[in-house]
């Protein structure tokens, strides 16, 4: 394996802890307290978003070809 496929593995699965603690601070019942500062549920999306990104960068390296977008027909 290439190294840098190993970096961006490592970095995928704490990508996927990020994502597991976000929610696990979200389904917790808010405690009048102590206000939330953080909105949970937009930094799952955010790191979602993030995650998604790494996995095409992993199908780049694992394919030696990169994701190419589609392109409209008749341009």
């Amino acid at each position: 394996m290439k190294i840098e496929l190993i970096i961006t593995l490592i970095f995928l699965l704490i990508e996927i802890g990020v994502i597991i603690y976000f929610y696990h601070k979200a389904k917790q019942p808010p405690d009048p307290a102590r206000p939330r500062m953080l909105n949970y549920g937009l930094l799952i999306i955010f790191s979602s978003l993030i995650f998604i990104a790494t996995l095409a960068h992993v199908v780049t390296l694992v394919t030696g070809n990169q994701v190419k977008p589609r392109r409209k027909r008749g341009m």
